[in-house]
C-alpha cells in the first residue's frame, strides 16, 4: 500500500524537517531574547518581503521541474539546465532594484530600519532560487537524502552566521543587527547548492544525465502553463504574509499603538505564534513532500489512487487533532520558556487549529496538483486571502481586538482555501472523512487532555508539566499505531 511504501521517506523527511525546525527556532529564540518583540517583527516583515521576491522569481518551477521529473525523468536534467539560466538572470535584476532602492522599499513597508535587511537580503535572491530549483530536480528523481542534507546544511548556516552577526552588531542597534545576520541567507544558500552540485557529480547518476533527450517547444510551453499556475498558487501564501506585514501593524496603529508597539505585536504574532503553531505541520509537509511524486506517477499510469489519498488524509486529521490540542492547553508554557514573553500564549491558542487546517491543505493542494487540477487550489486560496484581508481591515483596527483580529484572518484564509480543495476531492468521489472515525478522535483526546492532564499543569510545577505532556504523546502514538499500523 501507499502509506506502508511512504513510512521511511515520511520518517526521514520528518526528521530533517524536525532538526531544522528546532535550528530555526533557536535562532527567533536567540533573536527575541537580545533584541525583544520588536526585532523578531522587523525580522518577520524583512522575510515576508523575501518570500514575495523569490515567488515573482521562481514561482511554481521547482514544483512543477519535480512534477515532470517523476513522470518524465529522461528530460528533467535538461529542463533544469534550461530553468537556472532564466532564474540566475531575473534574480539579478530584482537583486540589483532591491539593493539600489532599499530605503524607499523600507518606508513602504513600515520602518526605514528595515534597509539593513533588504540590503542583506538581496544577494540571496539570485542563490535561493538556484538552490529551489536544484531541489526541486532532485525531489523528482526521488533523492530525498541528497535534499534534507542539503537542508540541513542551509538552515546550520543561515542561523550560525545569524546568531553571530546578530551578537557582534546587536549595541549598534536592532535594524543594523538584524540586516547583518540576514547575510547568513546568502551564504546559507551557496553552501547548500555546492552541496548539491558535489553530490551530484559524485554519482553515476549525473554522468547519465547529459546524455537525455531534451524537450520539444511544445513540451516546454506545457510545462510553463503549469508553472505559471502552480507558481500563482504558491505566490499567493507569501502574498498574504507580505499584505499582513503592511495591513497588520498600520491596522494596529489605528487602533491606538505606537509604530513600535504595533511591529512587536506583529512579531508576537507572526515571529513567536505562527513558529509554534505551524510546528506540528512538518509531519504533514513531510507526507504531502513524498506522497505526490508517487501519486503523480500513479495518476501518469492511469492508476486509481483514491483509496491511498483517503489513508492519507485521515491520518492528517489525526494528528491535526492531536497536536492542535496539545498547542492549546500547554500554550503559556511553550511561550514563557521558549521566547520568555508570556503575552504570546493568548495568540497561540487562537491559532491552536492551525496543525489540522493548514496540513489538510498542504495535502490536498499537493495531491489536486498531482492529479493535473492545478487550477483548484489556486481558486481556493485566493477567495480565502481576499476575505481575510477585508476582515483583518476592519477589525484589528478596533481596540483591544489586536491579536484576536489577526488569527481569525489568518484562520480564516486557511479555512476557504480547505473546504475548496476538500469540495473538489469529493466531487473526485474520494469519501473523505466519516464521523465514526472522525469523532472518536475528537472525543478521545479532549478527554485526555483535558480530564486525565490539565489538572496537572495547573499546578504549575515543571516536573508534572513534563510527565503530563510524556504521558499525552504516549497515548496519541499508540493511537497512530493502532489506526496507521497497515
Amino acid at each position: 500500500m501507499l502509506l506502508s511504501s511512504l513510512v521511511k521517506q515520511t520518517a526521514l523527511r520528518s526528521a530533517v524537517l524536525v532538526i531544522g525546525k528546532g535550528i530555526g527556532l533557536a535562532g527567533r529564540v536567540v533573536i527575541t531574547r537580545m533584541l525583544g518583540a520588536e526585532g523578531i517583527g522587523l525580522y518577520q516583515i524583512a522575510y515576508s518581503f523575501f518570500g514575495m521576491a523569490l515567488m515573482v522569481i521562481s514561482g511554481g518551477l521547482p514544483t512543477t521541474l519535480a512534477l515532470f521529473t517523476a513522470k518524465q525523468t529522461d528530460r528533467g536534467w535538461r529542463v533544469f539546465q534550461l530553468l537556472s539560466v532564466y532564474t540566475a538572470l531575473i534574480g539579478m535584476g530584482l537583486a540589483f532594484w532591491t539593493q539600489y532602492y532599499a530605503n524607499n522599499i523600507a518606508v513602504l513597508i513600515g520602518d526605514v530600519e528595515l534597509a539593513w535587511a533588504l540590503r542583506a537580503l538581496a544577494p540571496a535572491l539570485i542563490a535561493v532560487p538556484l538552490l529551489q530549483l536544484a531541489r526541486g530536480y532532485m525531489q523528482g528523481i526521488r533523492s530525498y537524502e541528497a535534499i534534507s542534507l542539503s537542508e540541513l546544511t542551509e538552515q546550520a548556516v543561515r542561523i550560525t552566521v545569524l546568531i553571530t552577526f546578530v551578537s557582534l552588531y546587536a549595541a549598534q542597534g536592532v535594524g543594523r543587527a538584524i540586516g547583518y545576520g540576514l547575510y547568513g541567507t546568502t551564504i546559507a544558500a551557496i553552501a547548500s547548492f555546492l552541496f548539491l552540485t558535489i553530490y551530484a557529480s559524485s554519482t553515476r547518476r549525473a554522468a547519465i544525465m547529459i546524455t537525455y533527450s531534451p524537450l520539444s517547444k511544445e513540451g516546454l510551453g506545457l510545462f510553463l502553463r503549469s508553472s505559471f499556475v502552480i507558481g500563482c498558487t504558491r505566490m499567493l501564501v507569501p502574498l498574504s504574509d507580505f499584505i499582513d506585514s503592511i495591513l497588520i501593524p498600520n491596522r494596529l496603529q489605528a487602533a491606538g499603538y505606537s509604530i513600535p508597539d504595533s511591529i512587536a505585536m506583529y512579531g508576537i504574532i507572526t515571529g513567536m505564534a505562527a513558529v509554534i503553531v505551524y510546528m506540528p505541520t512538518m509531519i504533514t509537509a513531510s507526507v504531502s513532500y513524498t506522497v505526490t511524486m508517487k501519486i503523480a506517477a500513479k495518476h501518469e499510469a492511469g492508476m486509481e489512487s483514491g483509496r491511498d489519498i483517503e489513508r492519507i488524509l485521515r491520518f492528517v486529521w489525526t494528528w491535526g487533532i492531536i497536536s492542535g490540542l496539545f498547542i492549546f492547553l500547554y500554550a503559556k508554557e511553550a511561550a514563557i520558556l521558549l521566547f520568555g514573553v508570556e503575552a504570546a500564549a493568548e495568540p497561540i491558542r487562537y491559532l491552536c487549529a492551525i496543525p489540522l487546517i493548514v496540513g489538510l491543505r498542504e495535502l490536498t493542494t499537493s495531491i489536486l496538483w498531482a492529479q493535473e487540477r492545478k487550477r483548484t487550489p489556486l481558486t481556493g486560496l485566493a477567495l480565502g486571502i481576499g476575505l481575510s484581508v477585508l476582515l483583518q481591515f476592519v477589525i484589528v483596527a478596533i481596540p483591544g481586538f489586536g491579536y484576536r483580529g489577526a488569527a481569525i484572518g489568518i484562520l480564516l484564509m486557511e479555512t476557504v482555501a480547505v473546504l475548496w480543495n476538500l469540495h473538489a476531492l469529493r466531487n473526485a468521489n474520494v469519501t473523505l472523512f466519516t464521523i465514526k472515525w472522525v469523532g472518536w478522535d475528537l472525543i478521545l483526546f479532549s478527554c485526555i487532555m483535558f480530564v486525565l492532564i490539565s489538572p496537572f499543569i495547573k499546578e504549575g510545577q515543571l516536573i508534572m508539566i513534563v510527565l503530563s505532556a510524556l504521558f499525552y504523546w504516549i497515548s496519541a502514538a499508540f493511537l497512530i499505531v493502532i489506526r496507521y499500523r497497515k
